[in-house]
């Protein structure tokens, strides 16, 4: 007799969500995608039961990706059209990026000036 036990990876989108400010870059009011990454005990090809949840998001700005807190996550998880608290994020990878507060144009670490709109920062 024999057994096939396994632990495996899924992914799961809960759609698009408004976050209200994302820190990376500053965009203030963008819908973004929120993905739930757990694992999976199966037995027999069975799945019996997840763990290990983490949610995730990412800026469509910057592309600076952050994790949301588990509690948070599960309130997403359970209402489809909660907003994000951006008290509740925390980056995971990517570099901040700057942009200009005026006209929303891609700034270097060290501008002073923005060089689309020519309005000091």
């Amino acid at each position: 007799m024999f057994f096939f036990i396994a632990v495996t990876s899924s992914t799961k989108n809960l759609g698009q969500r408004l976050c209200r400010y994302f820190p990376c870059c500053g965009a203030n009011g963008i819908l973004s995608n929120v993905t739930c990454v757990s694992k999976r005990f199966v037995f027999f090809f069975i799945p019996l039961f997840r763990f290990g949840k983490r949610y995730f998001i990412s800026c469509p700005r910057c592309g600076a990706v952050y994790e949301i807190s588990k509690v948070e996550g599960r309130r997403l998880e359970r209402n489809p059209y909660a907003e994000i608290d951006p008290n509740h994020i925390y980056r995971m990878i990517g570099q901040a990026a700057r942009y200009c507060p005026y006209c929303g144009a891609r700034l270097e670490p060290e501008s002073k000036y923005c060089p689309k709109c020519g309005r000091m920062l």
